[in-house]
């Protein structure tokens, strides 16, 4: 039996990136062009609804502005991000996730919920919450140099 705390952590690690992999794996986007990566970007645009800048959605998601503008560049010929003017500031250009953004994302959120459903039957409820609450704590205690992830539904 393992009993280091690093071994432990090193399990941890392993079977979260399982689940990560079994997520995506048995997931086809909502929209064929959109890679997971794309998806991500989504995501976290739209959970900021006053929208944010490239240099913001960079840290965000933990890419450089270079490549943030890549995946941005892609979703806005797309017409899944609209680009839009700070209102305070003209020289900030707001990222914000478009109305068919929205559509398609919800679409994307119930094909990930079916996968989800599939992955933790055999979870029980109780254990779910549990994982959850386990997991929250994380959250909370941020490491130094990096911002906290931030952006998690509070535990129902």
């Amino acid at each position: 039996m393992t009993t280091s705390r690093e071994d432990l952590l090193q399990l941890l690690m392993d079977r979260i990136m399982v689940v990560g992999r079994l997520m995506r794996h048995n997931s086809e986007p909502s929209v064929p062009f959109l890679s997971h990566p794309m998806v991500h970007v989504l995501f976290t645009v739209a959970i900021h609804e006053q929208g944010l800048s490239v240099k913001d959605l960079a840290e965000h998601i933990g890419v450089t502005p270079g490549a943030a503008t890549q995946f941005v560049n892609t979703l806005v010929e797309h017409g899944l991000i609209d680009r839009e003017m700070d209102a305070s500031d003209r020289r900030i250009v707001r990222l914000k996730a478009s109305q068919l953004a929205m559509d398609n994302m919800e679409r994307i959120k119930k094909k990930g919920l079916a996968v989800g459903l599939k992955i933790f039957e055999p979870i029980s409820d109780e254990d779910i919450r549990r994982l959850i609450d386990i997991l929250s704590q994380i959250d909370t205690s941020p490491l130094p140099d990096h911002p906290s992830p931030g952006g998690f539904p509070p535990v129902p």
